[in-house]
């Protein structure tokens, strides 16, 4: 046995010799697992003893922020099949992790478990990096943060990113008409979502419903966004977290089928591929095949992620990695408004074409690699390409008659040869230092963004109308087509600085800048457009004692191109946009349970309206002199109430109104944001001998009513949507069996979940009663 009792260095110590419980600001690099024990012990005053035949070969990760030793040391032995016990204050015992799963229920977790562990099943996940590109608990970040971690959608059985955001406030589903996906938040619409911090912009790049099989978490950046990652809607950012590679062996086979015709299968294996697991590789698979309570709507896609990540030396890593997708999809544009609601139609119907479909093929490939230039300053590096091949058929929704029951309708069809490619790569250099003992968190960093869009397409805009009432389908194809190519280039690159500053008496300040150089290009008519923009963010958070915080933070951003063109033809700069925001978090139960209440108040300026000139505005013609506000309140809760006992709740009021505009809009509601709306989602896992194993929850998503248009012209009516879950466990050997049984949308509610925003003819139909099953094996 070797034991390490080491006195404590002045330098590195912020808290009385020998406490476990003071937070430490580390710098440690990925090294020898023996290495980062000895250099923990030195910087916390503590003893740790191990085996030096226990530790052998194993390799640490870096570790950075702040934490307790207790904290650091979980960090330290994340994967490697052993854990910590504290044998006395101050005093810790590295033992096989298989001596713990002996004495207590795998379902029990007690102190403070990794939350990308396989295993985990907490709710709450106490840092991110999303708010800013450094691990950052989330009490010291000076802004709205929301996590959903995969044990939450593990228990929802949450298949898409729609049933996974219920649980963020303020989030809202839009109309993606079974093809895309896109949301409301914070009352302004966005295509995009980010991946490990990396734009992929799911309009023509995304086809069908984001597959969820390798999502370790998602973490939700309320606000403008756009200084670390560039050009987005000022309403916030969804990051999607890919799940990682872990040295300790893990394997899991998931089989899940429900109502209307679901069947998927999912696997999910990781280990290391080499004696000093120097060498790891993870593997998420699935398979989906589905119908619908919709007519003719079905889809199925196979999806593949393989990873691999080689720890070149105990400073420098390189994982490669790559998503593939391919299958097909059925277009369905829900129903038509009439008068100021949804019309009455039964649930099932569908007013497009059985012939509209789509089939696709997406690849998602790259590579990220860090290097640590010493204990305090690391370099980092991305690189991804992302590519969609699409050909569909589409029968769109135009207008409905005067009669109020037949609705003109065309058809559209993108042709074989129809992709888009987008490039995106960035370098980031993050260090920590003094000046005059104040601690300094540095972030240095630029990228590169481009995306080029060809589109082959056809269109029949005699295509035949249908009666919404009595519907009499087309057994014809499109009659006069109308062929249309169109080509299309966006480049951009940024620069951006930021400094997390730690004052006395637990301060924080962040603050920082982004320059932006964007261009757009039509390749066929070569008409071009160009920006530049120095967008600034600064937050400032004090925390007068360890469990509340209280922040405040303003921020500016670019976000994406105005809808029109100017009176020169060109496309419309980018809007702006700018908000402010204050709260305050709480962390209770020794750091089980947090909560965030947030008020802001956000605004979107440039954005276009018609030409004050009629003549103008009937050319199409625009000018950028409209301006929307959103502001409100948002509460959001999530952790460990009692043992086994966890919640994940939130709500959201949102008053948004357009404030300037040419078009009679001016005063009206932002559409498909409701008023008031609101989650609810918590499980019990019963600890008891008896019952062991068994776990059960419920919860209800609650939604005020919505505008349907910019006009205002119709509502969407609000709902209330009850959900049910129960699962129960049993261990086989080593391999854990877990059934499980979900149950949404209990009392069959009839109700309309969201709207495109434009026009009256794209109204999403809500999904009745669904029952889902899952058989799921773990190794």
């Amino acid at each position: 046995m070797i034991l390490i009792l080491l006195l404590p260095v002045a330098h590195a110590q912020t808290g009385a010799a020998g406490s476990t419980s003071t937070a430490i600001n580390w710098h440690l690099s990925a090294q020898p697992l023996s290495t980062a024990l000895q250099q923990l012990a030195e910087h916390s005053n503590t003893s740790i003893m191990f085996d030096a035949a226990t530790v052998r070969n194993i390799q640490a990760p870096s570790l950075r922020g702040q934490y307790t030793p207790q904290e650091a040391l979980g960090k330290l032995l994340s994967g490697s099949g052993l854990q910590a016990e504290e044998t006395a204050p101050g005093r810790f015992s590295i033992v096989q992790a298989a001596t713990t799963v002996q004495q207590l229920p795998e379902m029990t977790v007690t102190g403070a478990p990794d939350p990308d562990s396989p295993y985990s099943t907490q709710y709450k996940v106490p840092d991110t990096t999303t708010a800013t590109k450094t691990k950052t608990p989330i009490m010291e970040t000076p802004m709205s943060i929301q996590v959903v971690p995969k044990s939450v959608m593990n228990d929802q059985q949450a298949i898409t990113l729609e049933q996974s955001l219920n649980n963020v406030s303020g989030v809202f589903p839009g109309v993606g008409f079974n093809v895309t996906e896109q949301f409301t938040l914070r009352g302004f619409n966005t295509l995009d979502y980010y991946r490990d911090g990396m734009r992929f912009q799911s309009w023509r790049m995304q086809t069908g419903a984001r597959e969820m099989a390798n999502l370790e978490r998602i973490e939700v950046l309320k606000g403008p966004a756009s200084i670390l990652y560039g050009r987005m809607e000022p309403g916030g950012m969804i990051n999607l977290v890919p799940k990682k590679p872990q040295a300790a062996p893990y394997y899991s086979l998931q089989q899940q089928f429900g109502s209307y015709n679901l069947f998927r299968t999912t696997l999910d294996a990781t280990s290391g591929l080499n004696q000093d697991n120097s060498l790891l590789y993870r593997l998420n698979f699935a398979y989906e095949d589905k119908g619908s309570f919709r007519e003719f709507v079905d889809n199925h896609h196979f999806f593949v992620a393989p990873v691999l990540q080689w720890q070149i030396s105990d400073r420098t890593q390189i994982t490669a990695e790559m998503e593939y997708k391919t299958g097909k999809w059925s277009q369905d544009y829900g129903f038509p408004a009439i008068g100021n609601r949804p019309a009455n139609l039964p649930i099932n119907r569908n007013l497009g074409e059985s012939s509209a479909n789509g089939h696709y093929n997406e690849i998602t490939a790259g590579f990220h690699w860090s290097h640590a230039l010493n204990e305090n300053w690391e370099i980092k590096h991305r690189a991804y390409l992302q590519r969609t091949d699409i050909e569909s058929s589409q029968v769109v929704p135009s207008q409905l008659l005067a009669d109020n029951r037949t609705l003109n309708r065309f058809y559209w069809g993108e042709q074989k040869g129809s992709k888009t490619d987008s490039y995106i790569t960035n370098l980031d250099l993050t260090g920590g230092f003094e000046t005059f003992g104040i601690q300094h968190t540095m972030l240095m960093g630029g990228d590169y963004y481009h995306l080029r869009g060809d589109s082959h397409a056809a269109g029949d805009f005699s295509f035949p109308s249908i009666d919404i009432f009595n519907p009499v389908y087309s057994t014809l194809g499109p009659q006069a087509v109308v062929m249309s190519h169109s080509a299309n280039r966006e480049n951009w690159f940024g620069l951006y600085l930021q400094d997390q500053i730690k004052l006395p008496y637990d301060v924080h300040v962040l603050a920082g800048f982004r320059y932006d150089n964007v261009g757009t290009e039509n390749i066929l008519t070569e008409l071009k457009n160009k920006q530049d923009k120095v967008s600034p963010r600064i937050g400032l958070l004090w925390q007068p004692v360890k469990p509340i915080s209280l922040y405040g933070s303003y921020v500016e951003s670019l976000g994406t191109y105005a809808n029109g063109r100017g009176i020169d033809s060109r496309p419309l700069k980018a809007e702006i946009g700018k908000q402010w925001e204050a709260g305050v978090k709480t962390e209770l139960l020794d750091g089980r349970f947090s909560a965030t209440l947030a008020w802001f108040h956000l605004t979107k300026n440039d954005m276009s309206t018609p030409h004050p000139d009629p003549v103008l505005a009937v050319q199409g013609i625009a000018v950028q002199t409209g301006e929307a506000r959103s502001k409100g309140i948002e509460l959001n809760i999530t952790g460990e109430l009692l043992p086994g006992w966890q919640m994940i709740a939130n709500y959201a009021y949102t008053d948004t109104e357009i404030t300037r505009a040419n078009n009679g809009t001016q005063g009206n509601r932002l559409p498909n944001a409701p008023k008031h709306a609101g989650n609810i989602w918590s499980i019990y896992a019963f600890e008891n001998e008896t019952l062991r194993g068994l776990k059960i929850g419920g919860g209800v998503t609650l939604r005020g009513k919505r505008e349907g248009n910019l006009e205002n012209d119709y509502q969407i009516p609000g709902y209330a949507v009850f959900n049910l879950m129960t699962s129960y466990g049993i261990k086989v050997g080593k391999t854990r069996v877990t059934a499980q049984l979900n149950v949404n949308n209990l009392f069959n509610k009839e109700y309309f979940s969201g709207t495109s925003g434009f026009g009256r003819t794209r109204i999403a139909v809500g999904t009745p009663r669904v029952f889902l099953g899952s058989l799921r094996v773990e190794y």
